[in-house]
């Protein structure tokens, strides 16, 4: 039965002393590393497509990640029955020489009426399904256990209502029934557990706090909420867990629903994977699944944008010694061996020389000139060696001073402000400043489901790379505010831009200071940019943005960007 798990339901990483000496920023990830395997997520157990599983051979994939419904092989409590097509496909597919890895979710009818299972009975029968499976299909790489546990899209019964710390001590329970009966019939499976969508560390450290972690051989995440540049932080902070900092990290979903824009999310998505020591990712789907995310074939096995750069990655990146070739905050990408490269970032002049070729995400030749952008990734390969930025690599001028996205960081559990980010980040209330403090998503309702800043007194206010939610009212505002200070003479040109959900009851306010004046100031719902002519600032002077609340902080859910850049 479902037992609470308090400890958690008020978690904030200020509080955990113990993880101070952990990682805390995505610097500290020991490199070079293995760029990871890449996979693609079937639908073979809803049903078997004609050919689909020949056109994924032959566009590459290696590596399938599927379903089996426990109901549909198990009609009778003493006895299995896997000769429906849907549950007989892993052969196929086994056979077909791809590794597969089998998703476990759902109940069975013949238990707890089909509820996910809860009760000492239901989960030992789950383990023993998860046992006759791995009997079945010899071979099979790994079981993750439940899809997106910490959300009630894909859970029955009394887990539906229940808290996310709840939900995290009954998957705990059902990773240690599979955990039993897997490895008594096979241990070479792995078994996946967390099983979360997006990177919410108050479900998945009480997982790991509820003993998952002496039963999962990696921890499975969908991180479809955490843009790719910010995904090397979040699990940085997910690592300081004692018993997560070495576990393997999964990514079992990644994708996009944009298909002019999906291989390239693809690309820097996978090089963010590669550097945060992710071993396995797998992109969401293979073929159309009806949900508008774009696939890399389509049903009738066409190849897709993202499937192009899913053969570019699979042929060229993966398995390959990976390095960070970011060479400033405002740039991003990673060198695949000594001779491949992926560059994104604030758009800015590149130049390459003889011998180096450059191609889109979806690999078409590009000719000069050449230019940085931070949607769309260049694909960089030397054809007679080694390159890097200054060895044949050339950037033009790089103007950004400070970005609030590009140099977010996440405070140590001790308070202490992350060493990249040049703006000091806190909350005025009532003229009072006060810190803000990493918490861990979704340790409480109506929080994120990542990482975030904010103060558990007052929920829900929040602050991530690119979005923020001031609090209080107007007679008593709570202002998150970015202070940067000039570290030396210069002439600076600020950009603050702001966009303010459609359901804000009355949006928010902004107000820009220098040493305390007001130079700039708005109260707007929508979309505010403001750009002051560019200052000539002494080292020392300060600037301040202050966002708080129109006449209540309702629906003052904001995204936003602070730029700084040479004039």
């Amino acid at each position: 039965m479902l037992r609470p798990l308090p400890r958690l339901a008020a978690l904030c990483l200020a509080a955990w002393p113990a993880l101070a000496a952990a990682q805390d920023d995505a610097s500290s990830t020991p490199l070079p590393m293995t760029a990871p395997l890449l996979g693609a997520a079937s639908n073979f157990g809803q049903g078997v497509q004609p050919g689909m599983l020949r056109n994924a051979v032959a566009l590459g994939v290696t590596d399938l990640r599927d379903g089996l419904n426990w109901g549909l092989a198990q009609t009778r409590a003493d006895d299995y029955d896997f000769s429906d097509p849907r549950a007989a496909y892993p052969r196929d597919v086994l056979d077909a020489g791809l590794s597969l890895s089998l998703t476990l979710n759902w109940g069975n009818p013949l238990w707890e009426g089909g509820d996910t299972p809860v009760t000492p009975e239901g989960i030992a029968a789950f383990g023993r399904f998860a046992g006759a499976l791995a009997r079945q299909y010899p071979g099979l790489d790994a079981v993750e256990i439940g899809n997106e546990f910490n959300s009630a899209d894909f859970l029955r019964g009394p887990l539906e209502t229940a808290s996310a710390t709840a939900r995290a001590d009954a998957h705990a329970a059902l990773l240690a029934a599979a955990a039993r009966a897997l490895r008594a019939e096979d241990p070479a499976i792995r078994l996946l557990g967390g099983a979360s969508h997006s990177i919410p560390l108050g479900y998945l450290w009480a997982v790991l706090d509820a003993g998952g972690a002496a039963h999962m051989d990696a921890l499975a995440m969908h991180p479809y909420t955490t843009p790719p540049e910010q995904l090397a932080r979040q699990v940085a902070v997910l690592r300081r867990h004692p018993q997560a900092a070495s576990l393997p990290i999964e990514i079992t979903e990644f994708g996009s629903a944009d298909p002019a824009a999906a291989a390239g999310y693809m690309l820097r998505d996978y090089c963010q994977m590669a550097l945060s020591g992710v071993t396995r990712a797998v992109w969401y789907p293979l073929n159309p699944r009806g949900d508008g995310l774009v696939p890399l074939l389509t049903a009738d096995g066409r190849i897709t944008g993202a499937g192009r750069a899913f053969r570019i990655i699979t042929g060229e990146f993966a398995g390959r010694e990976v390095r960070d070739a970011a060479p400033d905050p405002f740039t991003y990408g990673c060198r695949f061996g000594g001779d491949t490269m992926l560059l994104w970032g604030a758009p800015r002049e590149l130049r390459v020389a003889d011998g180096i070729e450059l191609r889109d995400p979806e690999g078409r030749a590009l000719a000069p000139p050449h230019a940085l952008s931070r949607e769309t990734p260049l694909i960089l390969r030397g054809t007679t060696g080694r390159i890097d930025i200054g060895d044949g690599v050339e950037l033009g001028p790089q103007r950004l001073i400070a970005d609030s996205f590009d140099q977010f960081g996440y405070p140590a559990a001790d308070g202490t402000p992350s060493e990249g980010d040049p703006f000091e980040r806190f909350l005025r209330i009532d003229g009072r400043e006060a810190p803000l403090a990493t918490m861990p998503g979704q340790e409480a309702g109506g929080t994120l489901w990542t990482p975030y800043m904010g103060d558990p007194g007052q929920r829900p206010l929040r602050l991530t790379a690119d979005q923020l939610l001031p609090g209080g009212s107007a007679a008593h505002p709570v202002e998150i505010v970015h202070r940067w200070t000039a570290p030396e003479a210069m002439r600076v040109a600020l950009t603050a831009r702001f966009e303010v959900a459609a359901r804000s009851e009355d949006g928010v306010t902004v107000a820009v200071t220098l040493n305390g004046e007001e130079i700039a100031a708005e109260e707007s719902g929508g979309l505010t940019e403001i750009a002051p002519p560019p200052m000539s600032l002494a080292a020392g002077d300060v600037l301040e943005i202050a966002v708080g609340p129109g006449g209540s902080a309702a629906g003052d859910v904001t995204e936003y960007r602070i730029t700084l850049r040479a004039p």
